[in-house]
């Protein structure tokens, strides 16, 4: 009898381990919703947990699919805030209601239509066992009625024109942003050297340059586009937040630097004389220079930018690669006026000593903004990547650098020149492999009581709830450590003791978002607001349910104009 109840009780918990996951319950809100030809609508499907158990927030094992049939297609799924875990992941617990968006063409019939629903969700209890993901089916009805098409469709068109025009006026506004300077200063360097040459070269070599521009901003529409069709959710300067690429940049900074310095020149091994040869070398440098300035732009919004990159993001892969181009034909047009009219290069100073100051004062701020871009990489890795990894990393760059300046020169034979600079290549391949293979990001939890610096408190959705319920009002500050225009917003107004006086004695709540990592509550944030990327600034006045937005270049005088419609 001992033996069959200790058989009966070992299969009791091993049935409990396979079949053991929590009764979780699902309701469908409003099961029949109200949609027009056109447009869209969103339904949303509460999850109810019991007790010791929760739901984690995992985009690829939570979420919500509909049936597609022709004319109704799937949109975003909207998530709410998610209670952070000492892992670094999100958990849902109790009920958590979650959104989705439906969209209708313009030529569906009109009546009632049933589509199919499908959840998916892991649970997991308290104690960190997960159960097998599991998934749930629905139906909903929805009612579609006929949408003003006629109306919808000039306004459309209308609106499509003014964020086209946008696009361009940003594009040439982004020239004066401080993230593009390394670059802008570097492509006037370039026009100074050539201001000899014939009118004729001067304009195909800015047109060169520029094509490099519209190129490099085709090729990340394509990746956008590529992204959105996976299902995911993409916003501006996303490549920032992988430190690959980061490092990949930095590494490219600094190697620019050297060169200012004379450390090596660019050539071809094998290749003794340029004789015949020097415009194809120009363009093909102002072909990449282009390339360079999109890849440092991207950080940062400009004024109208903003807007119609945050367009941009949610519109059809059309929409998306023609504001793209417009964008970058708007960062190169500066350059095409000025080589377009004599008068204009004639106002540029000649050639003389002075330059060679200018070089090396263009290296040392190249070496900056490598180095702001270690900032970048401590808040995703940590700082002892940078010391360990990183700067080995360098010093093995320096020497392939080296390498390539003494040897790969015309004083040697063409099979020493190409045998040295195979040996660059796996010098720099070797030290990224060695130093450089783990790049998986530091856990950190998102949410906090303060940061480092007291006067901002870490954003989340219920510090902002919290602020809400007693009544204060709110400034948000959305940034990232490689957005160039954020640390200028922070350094002339946001962080100025005046300002801050301003803030405090209006009893404003501040938080801060930082999305130099990934957050998809950020990144939900900036859409809400038709932002694709930082920075964003909003203050939230007790009782109006819409905030103020601020443009993405701050002045004092609107803060101060802003807190004056707060009451005392």
């Amino acid at each position: 009898m001992k033996k069959i109840l200790i058989f009966l009780m070992m299969s009791l918990l091993y049935s409990n381990m396979l079949f053991g996951s929590p009764e979780i319950t699902f309701e469908l809100i409003h099961p029949m919703i109200d949609v027009y030809t056109g447009g869209k609508g969103d339904f949303k499907v509460a999850i109810k947990i019991p007790e010791g158990y929760y739901v984690a927030l995992q985009e690829d094992y939570l979420g919500i699919d509909i049936e597609s049939q022709g004319g109704i297609t799937a949109g975003n799924t909207f998530y709410p805030e998610a209670v952070p875990d000492q892992y670094g992941g999100f958990r849902y617990y109790d009920v958590v209601v979650l959104g989705k968006e439906i969209h209708i063409a313009k030529n569906m019939p009109l009546g009632f239509r049933t589509v199919k629903v499908f959840l998916f969700y892991q649970s997991c209890d308290v104690s960190g066992t997960c159960f097998p993901p599991e998934d749930v089916e629905f139906e909903i009805v929805l009612n579609i009625m006929q949408g003003d098409d006629a109306v919808a469709d000039r306004s459309e068109v209308m609106k499509i024109l003014q964020f086209l025009l946008l696009a361009f006026a940003g594009g040439v506004i982004l020239n004066l942003m401080p993230c593009v300077l390394p670059v802008l200063t570097m492509r006037a360097f370039a026009m100074v050297k050539q201001s000899t040459e014939s009118r004729k070269a001067i304009f195909l070599d800015s047109v060169f340059y520029t094509l490099g521009i519209v190129f490099t901003f085709v090729m990340l529409a394509l990746v956008i586009t590529i992204i959105k069709l996976s299902g995911e959710s993409v916003g501006w300067g996303f490549q920032f937040q992988n430190t690959g690429f980061v490092i990949f940049l930095l590494s490219l900074m600094f190697v620019f630097a050297l060169a200012m310095f004379d450390a090596f020149i660019i050539q071809l091994p094998g290749v003794n004389s340029m004789s015949g040869a020097n415009n194809k070398k120009g363009y093909l440098g102002s072909f990449l220079m282009g390339i360079f300035a999109v890849f440092i732009a991207t950080p940062c919004t400009a004024p109208m930018l903003g807007a119609a990159l945050g367009f941009a993001f949610s519109q059809p892969p059309a929409i998306i690669f023609a504001i793209f181009i417009l964008v970058g034909f708007g960062l190169g047009f500066p350059f095409l006026m000025i080589s377009a009219f004599p008068k204009l290069i004639k106002l540029l100073p000649k050639p003389g000593e002075w330059m060679n100051i200018f070089k090396e004062l263009l290296g040392f701020m190249l070496f900056g903004f490598a180095i702001s871009m270690l900032g970048v990489v401590q808040i995703q890795i940590g700082g002892d990547f940078i010391v360990k990894k990183l700067l080995p990393f360098a010093l093995v760059l320096r020497i392939a650098v080296w390498v390539y300046g003494r040897f790969v020169t015309p004083m040697y034979s063409k099979i020493v020149q190409w045998i040295m600079a195979g040996v660059v290549v796996l010098l720099i391949t070797g030290g990224g492999i060695f130093f450089l293979h783990d790049l998986t990001p530091r856990t950190e939890t998102t949410e906090g009581e303060t940061m480092a610096d007291t006067f901002w408190i870490r954003f989340s959705e219920r510090a902002v709830e919290e602020a809400k319920e007693m009544g204060k009002p709110i400034f948000i500050d959305f940034t990232a450590a490689y957005c160039t225009v954020c640390k200028q917003n922070a350094a002339l107004v946001l962080n100025t003791s005046d300002i801050r006086a301003a803030f405090e004695d209006k009893g404003v709540v501040m938080l801060k978002g930082d999305y130099t990592r990934r957050d998809v509550v950020i990144r939900e944030w900036l859409q809400r607001h038709d932002r694709a990327g930082v920075p964003l600034y909003l203050l939230f006045i007790p009782g109006q349910e819409k905030p103020i937005i601020f443009p993405e270049v701050l002045t004092k005088s609107m803060i101060y104009e802003a807190l004056n419609r707060l009451e005392n």
